[in-house]
């Protein structure tokens, strides 16, 4: 009883803060027309860790400055993946398990609640990577994803979660190997990331897990020769209108930091993006072809960051949301819509 009262202490002690500070008065719409969905940090810190409390917030896509706090607590909302239908955002959890495996949750918009997953076979929390987020199908109704990292086995699986089941079945596992989801092509093809082959590459898959082809995109290919990817683009994002992929882009050789790239299926578009200087990272699609990326101006603090939107037709970028403009938010993460 004393604990429960304690995590409704500190529950109330942050909406109170968060009131304070004026985030919650920013809801003035009851519904955007065209949301996206952002992880944000606050200055408040959470007891015994000291890290940063973090919120889920639904930003006005047609006006930026109107935004409203849809959950905050002693959740972490990283890896954010909004479903196909827009009813349900995936994300993952970092403070709700133990080690560095985050729990998947989900959080409802229309009736405005969340939940962590549970797998019901083993009556276990569902957990996934820190680095990648899901996969969702095209009905809404489950999600492709991976495992969390595994020390000494360095597998990582292609994994579906059914919402209604709230069970998993695998898709394909090769052991020793890391076979990742990061796109779906028409409703039955995965995009993989995949290096059973021994090389790093990216596969079009079939739902059973059986390798289709490898994408020959001179633009996706990596360069490891230390054991760590010094040139490469990371954390694609599929476009399946346009028919694009975008991600971010390293080269040791050129720049310091993170370009945003873009390229087709098969390399015959492939352009770069912002200067090299800053850590731009987690690139998604908006509804109109425009591209959301994540800018990290400090590489020692990831607070210090903001979103920003890039036309890649006209290469203009423009501010999006930044925590400059209000004082109760320290940084954003990721967003998705």
């Amino acid at each position: 009883m004393r604990c429960w009262n304690h995590i409704k202490y500190f529950k109330l002690l942050i909406i109170s803060v968060l009131i304070g500070c004026g985030v919650l008065n920013n809801d003035k719409n009851d519904t955007f027309k065209n949301p996206v969905y952002a992880n944000v940090y606050f200055e408040e810190t959470r007891p015994n860790s000291g890290a940063p409390i973090q919120g889920l917030i639904a930003i006005n896509y047609d006006n930026p400055k109107e935004f409203k706090l849809l959950s905050s607590d002693s959740t972490a909302f990283r890896n954010i993946r909004l479903s196909p239908d827009g009813d349900i955002v995936s994300y993952s959890d970092y403070y709700s398990t133990e080690g560095p495996a985050p729990w998947l949750g989900v959080y409802n918009t229309g009736t405005e609640s969340r939940e962590l997953l549970v797998e019901k076979t083993y009556n276990a929390p569902l957990v996934g990577n820190s680095a990648v987020g899901v996969v969702w199908n095209t009905k809404s109704t489950g999600f492709y994803y991976t495992n969390a990292y595994q020390p000494f086995r360095f597998t990582n699986a292609v994994l579906y979660y059914d919402l209604k089941t709230e069970t998993t079945r695998t898709i394909k596992e090769a052991s020793g190997k890391s076979i990742i989801p990061r796109g779906l092509i028409g409703g039955d093809t995965l995009i993989v990331n995949s290096n059973e082959f021994d090389t790093l590459a990216y596969y079009a898959m079939s739902l059973e897990g059986e390798y289709l082809n490898r994408i020959d995109n001179p633009c996706l290919e990596y360069l490891n020769t230390t054991g760590v990817i010094e040139r490469g683009v990371l954390d694609l994002a599929w476009n399946d209108s346009l028919k694009m992929f975008a991600g971010y882009y390293i080269n040791e050789e050129q720049f310091e930091g993170y370009k945003i790239a873009v390229t087709d299926w098969a390399g015959n578009v492939c352009k770069e993006f912002t200067n090299g200087n800053y850590l731009n990272t987690s690139p998604r699609w908006m509804k109109d072809g425009k591209i959301l990326f994540t800018e990290q101006r400090d590489v020692f603090n990831e607070l210090i960051s903001e979103l920003k939107l890039l036309d890649p037709e006209t290469g203009e970028i423009t501010p999006f949301f930044s925590s400059q403009e209000y004082p109760e938010i320290t940084g954003v993460g990721n967003a998705d819509q």
